[in-house]
């Protein structure tokens, strides 16, 4: 008998997200709080929910989104402690699971050829390990290395949206249409995430002004590849409906996003483009989390059960 969505490890997630961002937290999206609901969001529902489309359908998998979850509600609660010992102590067990997914993403790569698409996959099992680690940082309550915590919040939530969403179906494109622009955007993608955090550094030491400007147009160019293929995904008749409709979403989604993204980074070249910071997390941040993220994942998830059924 085939379970309920709601009673799936993913579904539990989404039912707490719900809860906890419109009945406890209650965030205005232009407010810094909304960025702590679009990071629980990623780790309680698009993580578990993409399993089977990092690794295949796998015996391990129920097991696996069961403890993702699990170490997901620990980082929720995190954000609720008072006493820093404590919110600290609760992020652990989220670091500790996103490095253990890292070296099995890593691991994976023995029995692959190393192909655009394959690289692609496995960095987004180990780009959001780094977000973590950024999580755990924030939740000391102390500068780091300078940063405000509000720029340590965003690069945490960086690493769990655009150092996964974006290489994931990046990855997914490149396996199912292998030619120039699924490849070009993989390789754009693995490049541009950590060039976007190591431009953000120098920036904020007065370093190598340019490596931002370079590091976002690099992952933008990346992120139009994945945009053009979600739209191509869903343009194919033999796909149902539902999940043509959300390949189309996914990709404009994105689309416009990492166009706000552009304008952002290119603020000190051409300010008149660029967003307020909370413009930026309230429209784009809202933008990939949902509408590229939530209905990607649903499209290719659709699609996995479609191809996997009698």
């Amino acid at each position: 008998m085939k379970e309920h969505f709601f009673f799936t490890h993913p579904g539990r997630g989404l039912a707490a997200w719900i809860v906890i961002t419109f009945v406890w937290w209650q965030p205005y999206p232009d407010e810094p709080r909304w960025i702590m609901p679009l990071l629980f969001f990623a780790a309680l529902f698009l993580m578990p929910f993409s399993h089977a489309l990092q690794r295949g359908a796998s015996v391990t998998m129920t097991r696996d989104a069961k403890l993702e979850v699990f170490c997901a509600f620990m980082l929720v609660l995190s954000f609720a402690q008072d006493k820093v010992a404590w919110a600290v102590a609760l992020t652990l067990p989220w670091l500790v699971w996103r490095a253990w997914w890292a070296m099995s993403s890593v691991q994976t790569l023995r029995h692959v050829q190393w192909t655009a698409g394959d690289l692609a996959l496995a960095s987004a099992g180990v780009f959001p390990v780094i977000g973590a680690l950024w999580l755990t940082f924030h939740q000391t309550n102390r500068p780091l290395f300078g940063f405000d915590p509000l720029i340590v919040l965003l690069t945490a939530a960086h690493f769990h949206h655009a150092g996964f969403t974006l290489p994931l179906m990046a990855g997914l494109n490149a396996k199912v249409k292998p030619n120039g622009l699924t490849k070009f955007s993989c390789l754009a993608i693995l490049l541009g995430v950590p060039l976007v955090a190591m431009g953000i550094t120098c920036t904020h030491f007065g370093v190598m002004p340019f490596v931002e400007p370079f590091g976002v147009t690099v992952l933008v160019l990346g992120a139009v590849g994945v945009a053009a293929s979600q739209i191509q995904r869903g343009l194919e008749k033999e796909r149902e409906v539902l999940a043509r409709l959300g390949f189309v979403v996914s990709g404009v989604s994105l689309l416009a996003a990492m166009l706000l993204a552009l304008g952002f980074g290119l603020r000190y070249l051409i300010p008149n483009l660029a967003l307020t910071m909370p413009q930026m997390w309230a429209i784009h941040g809202t933008l990939n989390v949902f509408g590229f993220g939530m209905c990607g994942i649903l499209a290719w998830r659709s699609q996995s059960c479609a191809t996997t059924s009698p």
